[in-house]
């Protein structure tokens, strides 16, 4: 195992999954998983949070829920996305709950439930105005009473996705929960078996009670970041991954000195350079080149030149102290200092999710349980 790792925190897992469970109470929590839970270990994520009482799980492709049962995770699993028939035998061989969201997937699921004498566990969805993936709504009642008469189909949910909680202004997710509701309502009024409605996102759990009816599907502020660098954070949310590494050589430079590929640095005195064994393959952007900063020992000190494969360089100055084999912060804490994700995601115009992800899975996750 090399000195690069992610280590993750699993206290501050619970910590915010805590936080959205006590504010959504009685509302479900279903947590989204997908992506290998961002980037930090699907499998070891979901036992820790179903074991502290998750209701539900959230994938995107059905390769990620067969590998949470094959880890032996039989807690309910919802399939995001548009699913093509070809992978819909998958979701019943491994009881996966399948979003339907055309009516070209019918058929092909009902032969399949004929085939395997199995009815299928579906969740209906509804594109409310993000224009991705769902039934659109005007001809919502019409395909409410196809799928409803479908005795094939066991009908666990009604779901749909919100394009705009995360931003400042809300007309427009408004409008989206109103079209919500008139299907709920359409729902309740003619049909009288238990359903799980949801729609609230990680920006939506935060800003708008009123979005969670019976279930609400967290991502990003479950690993403890807001939807984005300019959300208003009012939650006391922690991070879970802090991505480190180690100093493997020290040298010398004197000034004037070329500093990496293409000379994009110049050292301005006599300074001493690290040599740290992380690159753009480990997920440390290459758009860091001369911007970003690491800690050591509880200090920032800038990276410099341009970011390579699997090596970075930061500059010391001269009599930092620093020694080979320090702990080097990438994004994370380290004595009482830290690099935020969002400050990661200011220096990049990206946003949390997708600076985790970015760890590649080189990077062993090392799991603090306690």
């Amino acid at each position: 195992m090399g000195p690069t790792k992610a280590y993750i925190n699993h206290q501050h897992l619970l910590h915010n999954y805590d936080l959205i469970k006590n504010a959504v109470t009685p509302a479900k929590v279903m947590c989204v998983v997908k992506a290998d839970a961002y980037g930090h270990g699907s499998i070891e994520i979901s036992r820790t949070l179903i074991n502290h009482g998750a209701h539900y799980l959230g994938v995107a492709f059905a390769e990620e829920g067969i590998e949470l049962r094959k880890a032996g995770i039989q807690t309910p699993v919802l399939v995001f996305g548009a699913q093509l028939s070809e992978f819909m035998e998958d979701h019943l061989r491994y009881d996966l709950d399948l979003t339907i969201t055309g009516r070209h997937q019918i058929e092909p699921l009902r032969q399949l439930c004929l085939k395997y004498n199995k009815k299928a566990r579906i969740h209906i969805k509804f594109d409310t105005g993000m224009n991705r993936v769902g039934f659109p709504m005007n001809n919502a009642r019409m395909i409410i009473d196809q799928l409803f008469e479908e005795s094939l189909f066991t009908i666990v949910g009604i779901y749909s996705h919100l394009s705009s909680s995360d931003e400042g202004e809300l007309t427009f997710t408004h409008q989206q929960l109103q079209r919500f509701n008139e299907i709920r309502n359409y729902i309740l009024a003619k049909y009288s078996q238990p359903l799980l409605f949801h729609i609230a996102n990680s920006g939506a759990i935060m800003r708008l009670p009123e979005s969670y009816f019976d279930m609400v599907r967290p991502g990003v502020m479950l690993y403890g970041n807001p939807p984005g660098p300019d959300f208003d954070l009012q939650w006391d949310l922690k991070e879970v991954m802090t991505f480190a590494s180690k100093v493997a050589l020290i040298k010398r430079v004197a000034a004037g000195e070329p500093v990496s590929y293409s000379r994009r640095y110049y050292t301005n005195k006599e300074t001493d350079i690290a040599v740290i064994p992380v690159g753009y393959a480990d997920g440390y952007n290459r758009l860091l080149t001369n911007r970003g900063q690491v800690l050591i020992g509880g200090k920032r000190y800038p990276v410099v030149g341009s970011v390579c494969m699997d090596q970075i360089l930061v500059d010391l100055g001269l009599n930092s102290g620093v020694e080979i084999d320090d702990e080097v912060v990438l994004f994370g804490e380290q004595e009482k200092a830290g690099i935020p994700n969002i400050e990661i995601c200011r220096y990049l115009n990206t946003i949390p999710y997708e600076v985790t992800c970015w760890v590649s899975r080189r990077i062993p996750r090392i799991h603090i349980m306690s």
